[in-house]
């Protein structure tokens, strides 16, 4: 019977990707992106322009991608840098979509992918910025909005700008009020070592499993 089972068990990798992971929740994240793109196309709607509205929201959204852990000066390189391309790209899409063929806008964007898949080599930064040309270009021509691509572009950035001063103006949740200048890292990298300790205390031992998956979750923590 157990020969069986054993036949029909899945192999470990599999296993592994389908078992359910438990990590800390980055708050700080989820704060922002709730209070990104739905807010903004909300005032939009209440204020009688909804299209700008989306385009707010849609930059916001894009940029909640690259919303990754780092420190706040390198979040708006990370965040700021791919919000330009895309504008870029909204502008392109969308005054080529209203002049240009289907054939000549095919070749644009396979020019635009040549280009953004070149992005990908330079760095994390640069592939973000790739990805948000070719997807604002595709958007800005198949889009049919009244503002002109100048407003499309500057509703676009207005988004993701403010994001980026919701990562600069926001401190982490439970940071201590009073530090702000460090929200909480001096803490976060204090639990660090203290999982250290705990893990060499435990290596062995059999609850060293479980201070080797505490300690990787100090260190996320650390680095959100």
């Amino acid at each position: 019977m157990s020969r069986r089972t054993d036949a029909f068990s899945l192999p470990p990798w599999l296993a592994h990707t389908l078992r359910a992971q438990r990590g800390p929740v980055p708050w700080s994240a989820v704060t922002r992106g709730a209070l990104a793109a739905g807010p903004l196309l909300t005032v939009a709607v209440l204020v009688g322009h909804t299209s700008l509205g989306v385009l707010a929201a849609l930059g916001a959204m894009l940029a909640g991608i690259n919303d990754r852990p780092g420190s706040r000066r390198a979040s708006v390189k990370r965040l700021g840098g791919p919000a330009l391309a895309g504008a870029a790209g909204l502008l392109i899409g969308t005054y080529t979509g209203a002049h240009v063929g289907a054939v000549v806008l095919t070749l644009l964007f396979t020019g635009i992918g040549l280009i953004a898949g070149g992005f990908i080599a330079i760095g994390p930064v640069a592939s973000g910025a790739g990805t948000q040309l070719l997807v604002a270009s595709a958007i800005g021509a198949g889009m049919p909005l009244p503002e002109p691509g100048w407003q499309r572009a500057l509703a676009f950035l207005a988004g993701a700008a403010w994001l980026v001063l919701l990562r600069l103006a926001l401190p982490t949740p439970g940071a201590i009020a009073g530090d702000y200048r460090f929200d909480g890292e001096r803490d976060a990298v204090a639990a660090v070592y203290d999982a250290i300790a705990a893990l060499l205390d435990a290596s062995g031992g059999a609850e060293a499993t479980g201070r080797r998956a505490a300690l990787t979750a100090a260190l996320d923590h650390a680095q959100d």
